[in-house]
């Protein structure tokens, strides 16, 4: 075999190693160490970028190993992660990646509150959203769990927004409570129930508690007509006030 084609794989297997030693070190306590942290975050940001997409997903995976090597230390590089890790999800050659990407966010996300996001929010939000009819299925699980992660974080400042999000994104939710994959559905019926109290439909709250609450077996189709029916009594109750007729 030529060193033409003997160099290239050496420099890559060389990468992958390097890779594997750094994912381990994010998980060390070590990390605590302020110089050594800068220096590995800083290989990681680099090899985030790398052409080749193993290396890409393993950068985006350490990094999400951050939470577990220095806790402590995720709020004061909140902006550092969240514009690579927001980013992978944009990676158009490897569904890995960004599947990796969704994960470390997942993780990060966790240590977060909703001010820590700051102008990262919207993309973040718009970018999971993609997902939620994605043909791979870990892809849309990983979406749904994100998507709940907000509605859990979301007080104040992202409200309004987010609340806007789930009135554009709520029929796409409760039709995945029939997703083909049982693993999918489960994780859009949490996400469901998290995200229903933005609709403001407080009227309504009652009974989606009771088909999302618990682990009763979950019986969308009786949850749909319970909404539909609840949509059509509020337009006939509007319509009633428009024109002063009994409908």
């Amino acid at each position: 075999m030529s060193a033409q084609i003997i160099f290239p794989i050496l420099m890559i297997i060389l990468g992958l190693m390097d890779m594997l030693i750094l994912f381990q070190l994010m998980s060390d306590p070590m990390l605590r160490e302020k110089k050594f942290l800068k220096s590995v975050l800083s290989i990681l940001e680099e090899r985030s970028h790398d052409r080749n997409s193993i290396v890409r997903q393993m950068a985006v995976r350490g990094l999400g190993n951050l939470v577990y090597g220095a806790p402590e230390k995720v709020k004061k590089y909140k902006k550092f992660l969240l514009d690579i890790l927001i980013g992978a999800l944009h990676d158009i050659f490897s569904s890995e990646v960004i599947g990796e990407s969704m994960k470390a966010l997942a993780k990060v996300l966790k240590e977060l509150k909703e001010k820590d996001i700051g102008s990262s929010f919207q993309d973040l939000t718009q970018q999971i959203r993609t997902y939620f009819d994605d043909e791979d299925d870990a892809l849309r699980s990983m979406a749904f769990v994100l998507f709940g992660i907000l509605a859990r974080l979301t007080k104040r400042k992202w409200k309004t927004y987010f609340a806007d999000q789930v009135k554009q994104s709520w029929v796409t939710l409760l039709l995945h409570l029939q997703d083909p994959n049982p693993a999918v559905s489960m994780e859009c019926r949490a996400t469901f129930h998290l995200c229903f109290p933005f609709l403001g439909l407080k009227k309504l709250q009652r009974a989606v508690n009771e088909h999302l609450g618990g682990t009763a077996e979950l019986k969308p189709e009786e949850l749909q007509v319970d909404i539909c029916r609840y949509l059509v009594s509020e337009l006939l109750n509007c319509l009633r006030l428009l024109t002063g007729v009994v409908v």
